[in-house]
């Protein structure tokens, strides 16, 4: 079975597609303020707890879909036989940071150019961005990227990439410890991280950052989640392609309501913590990857064109869309409807996701794939020209 899935890229970019719809719907105030009670707008209640929840609010639960994917992958680059620590690093980095670099830029920019004042009846979730003050600090850990810092500032959606960025660096040493016994060893080993990362973020959790290195260790879990899954993935796919089609609608069900956990707990606080939350989904996300691949109908929609086109510009369109939505608010706020400010903005976002992705992402990715061939040429001219000193 090839280790290439199309199918995670679709998911990669329905996900980052759910991102941006929940973003857009927060410029309402109704909407980001949402509480669980009788009082909510019924309009607001049908997005956040019915199963119209798994489009128009599943920002959070998408960036764990994002983790566990990326453990998965990230296995399966690991565990090849031609592994290269270092060529791996230098991968990622002109992976996730050089596209990066240009995302962050131009958010500065935009928000040094249009954010001159306030705009009024916008929520306070809006709000937390393009107000803060400009300083050479706030500028220097954005470029730094790995820190902890106000990621509110400019683009709300790095906090994330913070994350995996930290992970992705250390992911080869956590694959060594907790994925090469066998399976009952590593669930126990993960178990083990698990507990110990709850205990910790219940004792020292209160005020921390959302880029805090103690929240990455609880991410690393996540990733540690995938990895598993794609070091027995030949024989769970093989297993669940032989599962009959109720039996697997009955899985997908499964999927579908521990990715909507949140929504279907409400206001049961001692089951909605964040933590426990976190895992429910990432539990829905592994049967989501199982189902993608083992069944020949969702492979094939996965597989479409226009899915996975929008896979390709996932990434970008995660790291773009506030960007259009910000500018287009303080340019066109007291001149268009909200609704056509967002429709409007919507379409900016996917023509720029477009162009980052071909003139930004693919660039960036051939580049490291150049530095990392001249560095296997290097590696192999020394051993060669050590070979005859020698002989």
């Amino acid at each position: 079975m090839t280790s290439r899935y199309e199918e995670f890229d679709s998911l990669r970019g329905l996900a980052a597609l759910m991102v941006l719809i929940g973003h857009y719907l927060m410029v309402y105030p109704s909407y980001a303020n949402y509480q669980y009670d009788e009082n909510s707008p019924y309009m607001v209640y049908f997005f956040k707890e019915t199963p119209l929840r798994l489009i128009f609010s599943s920002g959070n639960e998408s960036v764990i879909l994002f983790f566990v994917l990326s453990g998965f992958v990230l296995y399966l680059s690991i565990n090849s036989a031609k592994f290269d620590y270092s060529t791996y690093v230098i991968k990622r980095v002109f992976r996730i940071y050089l596209p990066y670099l240009f995302a962050i830029s131009m958010a500065i920019s935009a928000k040094m150019l249009l954010s001159d004042t306030g705009l009024p009846f916008v929520s306070t979730w809006f709000d937390k961005s393009w107000k803060t003050l400009d300083s050479p600090t706030l500028l220097i850990q954005h470029f730094l990227f790995i820190g902890q810092y106000n990621t509110d500032a400019y683009n709300n959606v790095i906090w994330s990439l913070v994350h995996e960025m930290r992970i992705s660096i250390i992911f080869p040493v956590l694959i060594f410890l907790f994925i090469r016994k066998k399976l009952i060893y590593s669930l126990f080993l993960l178990f083990g991280l698990s507990a110990l990362t709850t205990l910790i973020l219940y004792v020292f959790g209160s005020g921390l950052s959302i880029t805090s290195v103690l929240l990455s260790f609880h991410y690393c879990t996540l990733f540690l989640m995938g990895a598993i899954l794609a070091k027995y993935r030949l024989e769970l796919f093989a297993y669940a392609s032989n599962m009959k089609k109720k039996i697997k609608m009955v899985w997908l069900i499964v999927a579908i309501i521990c990715f909507m956990y949140e929504g279907i707990i409400g206001e049961m606080d001692f089951l909605n913590n964040y933590i426990f939350r976190d895992y429910v989904v990432s539990c829905g996300v592994c049967i989501f990857i199982t189902i993608s691949v083992s069944s020949q109908k969702v492979s094939r929609l996965l597989r479409s064109s226009p899915l996975t086109f929008l896979g390709k510009i996932s990434y970008s369109l995660y790291l773009y869309h506030l960007v259009s939505l910000f500018s287009f608010m303080y340019l066109f706020y007291s001149k268009l409807p909200i609704i056509l400010l967002l429709v409007c903005s919507f379409i900016f976002s996917i023509l720029l996701s477009s162009a980052a992705y071909l003139f930004i992402e693919k660039p960036s990715m051939k580049l490291g794939s150049y530095f990392t061939k001249t560095k296997r040429i290097d590696s192999i001219e020394k051993t060669i020209e050590l070979k005859r000193k020698v002989g």
